[in-house]
């Protein structure tokens, strides 16, 4: 009963992994339960999971993921640790709330272990101010596509002014050959 326990218990996991893009580690120890529940109640604002999870069983789900490389947790998997995990439109969501809530706690926890956001590893709250100004790919490409715009309406004028004068010209010689 026990096995079968600890094997949904690690499907699941498996899964949350597998399905989400940003995964975060974080280290919420010494956080008092009512911190732990703004904590929890901010993430699920978002829709981002928080999960605790034993690091023995968190090593065994990220060495049976197949389609992510994930392996560089490894080293970080000691002590507390919880995960978060979310879609990659929200990646900076989840270090935005972390830092907003070590400004308002006035508290370094939670400690950002480490993050895997827009396929690049983060490691530390050194990190969290890079994580905070990274944008999700379609942001970025929603900028590019607002950098292409001015151009592009520029030639469609050029284009019409251009219409016009061949307009003008035509017309200005069939009145002449009349």
């Amino acid at each position: 009963m026990r096995k079968e326990k600890k094997r949904k218990e690690l499907s699941k996991l498996i899964s949350i992994l597998s399905d989400n893009d940003t995964i975060y580690l974080i280290d919420i120890s010494d956080l008092n339960s009512n911190q732990i529940f703004i904590l929890r109640k901010n993430f699920y604002e978002y829709n981002i999971q928080m999960k605790v999870i034993k690091n023995t069983l968190l090593k065994k789900a990220l060495e049976n993921i197949k389609n992510k490389k994930l392996d560089s947790f490894f080293s970080i998997l000691n002590g507390n640790t919880s995960i978060l995990a979310c879609n990659s439109d929200l990646g900076n969501i989840p270090s935005k709330i972390i830092k907003n809530f070590h400004v308002s706690e006035k508290t370094e926890k939670p400690y950002l272990k480490g993050a895997y956001v827009e396929e690049f590893f983060y490691f530390g709250n050194k990190d969290l101010d890079i994580l905070i100004n990274i944008k999700s790919k379609k942001d970025l490409m929603r900028d590019i596509l607002k950098l292409l715009q001015s151009p592009i309406e520029q030639v469609i004028l050029s284009i019409k002014n251009g219409e016009n004068q061949i307009f003008r010209i035509l017309k200005t010689l069939s009145i002449s050959k009349k």
